[in-house]
């Protein structure tokens, strides 16, 4: 599994970032953070075709004795169910794991976070097979879009204008809230996300509170 993370070089990054956090020596300012509701299918799409035999073998390799309990969550008995969820599995995982995040940030900070899931998918003959691809939200945060050939078409502008309002607010008072746009509330005790794009409103960071309590002791290490 290919995986981001700083470099702890005992200078720029002197510790790992959780334990930095956690005393409460970090920068403390606000933080604005995501993702999209395609993000992993990267920019090239799935290379391989998730099937129920497949869905079912990961699982198992990844989860363990918690396996049963994952696959009661997200059933695949066809191909077309194993699809499904395997974008909602990963989805909601990415999700809760913000969400935890944020929370466990909250505990040594005085800002606030505010994280989004964006849902819109840029027009084009690719638009069915990516999605909202990773990186898609950009030429909309930044309007930008007529530096682009694809067809955008009114709602695509509406929308560029909305996030780029967002994210201007942010960068100047480090709250995206502004009139005319719709309330997105910094991250709370309620595990929400706020979804931009097409329904712009707070939506549960999981299916369902089953799934996010299984997700939520799958990433919280237990205490030694």
């Amino acid at each position: 599994m290919m995986r981001f993370s700083p470099i702890i070089d005992g200078v720029l990054v002197p510790a790992p970032a959780r334990e930095i956090v956690a005393q409460g020596r970090h920068n403390d300012v606000p933080m604005l953070t995501g993702a999209n509701t395609g993000e992993l299918g990267g920019l090239t799409g799935s290379q391989t075709p998730t099937t129920a035999a497949t869905f079912v073998t990961r699982a198992r390799q990844r989860y363990g004795a918690t396996a049963d309990e994952f696959l009661k969550l997200y059933p695949a008995d066809t191909d077309e169910q194993a699809a499904a969820a395997q974008a909602q599995s990963s989805r909601d995982q990415a999700l809760v794991s913000i969400y935890l995040w944020a929370v466990e940030r909250a505990k040594t900070s005085k800002t606030k976070t505010f994280t989004y899931l964006w849902d819109h998918a840029l027009p084009g003959p690719d638009a069915a097979r990516f999605g909202a691809f990773h990186s898609s939200e950009v030429p909309y945060v930044l309007n930008t879009l007529y530096m682009s050939d694809r067809p955008f078409v009114e709602i695509d502008h509406k929308i560029a204008e909305m996030m780029s309002s967002y994210w201007a607010n942010f960068a100047t008072t480090g709250d995206p809230n502004g009139k005319g746009l719709p309330r997105w509330d910094p991250v709370g005790d309620t595990p929400v996300v706020m979804e931009v794009g097409d329904r712009n409103l707070a939506v549960p960071c999981a299916g369902d509170d089953a799934k996010f309590a299984f997700f939520k002791r799958l990433l919280i290490a237990p205490a030694r």
